[in-house]
């Protein structure tokens, strides 16, 4: 191997750190720096804390079956922009002050309310709590009529007839 400072040929060299640069020295050369140590210590302890933050993070996560048809589904209501700038004009704040309340931007309120942001669950819940309005639904299910096995379900089946 080849020293990187002297130029040296020589059958060792020692990792150095040289002013913050590591190198490769000889052994004459490794007095400028200083050693650089196995990061043993460190590796260990890691894993270890990593493993943990998985643990808490899967423990935390709730995962929603998409196909489960017994439960009724939850969506926004259709008028969600009208209703949060009912409540919050009938609470009398600003859209400054209610964006500080619910600690959020007043950007995000603002396209809130004018219908161009579709908020997520987090920020529902915020808003509901603030508001005191609930600004989600329930939908049941849509039944399509038995029909014999011969015959498909058609989109009709889906929509419903007005008489």
């Amino acid at each position: 191997m080849q020293c990187e400072m002297c130029g040296q040929d020589v059958p060792f060299c020692k990792k150095v750190r040289v002013e913050g640069l590591v190198m490769q020295l000889c052994s004459k050369c490794e007095r400028f720096g200083e050693d650089v140590a196995p990061k043993t210590s460190q590796n260990k302890s890691t894993p270890q804390i990593v493993s943990q933050r998985l643990e808490k993070r899967e423990s935390k996560s709730i995962y929603r079956d998409v196909f489960d048809t017994n439960d009724t589904s939850v969506a926004i209501v259709t008028d969600i922009a009208k209703k949060i700038t009912q409540a919050r004009n009938s609470k009398h704040l600003t859209k400054k002050e209610f964006a500080a309340r619910i600690n959020e931007k007043l950007s995000v309120v603002v396209s809130l309310e004018r219908g161009e942001l579709n908020p997520d669950d987090k920020l529902i819940k915020k808003l509901e709590k603030e508001l005191g309005v609930n600004l989600r639904e329930k939908i049941s299910d849509i039944k399509p009529e038995k029909r014999p096995y011969n015959q498909g379900i058609t989109l009709g089946d889906f929509i419903k007839k007005e008489k």
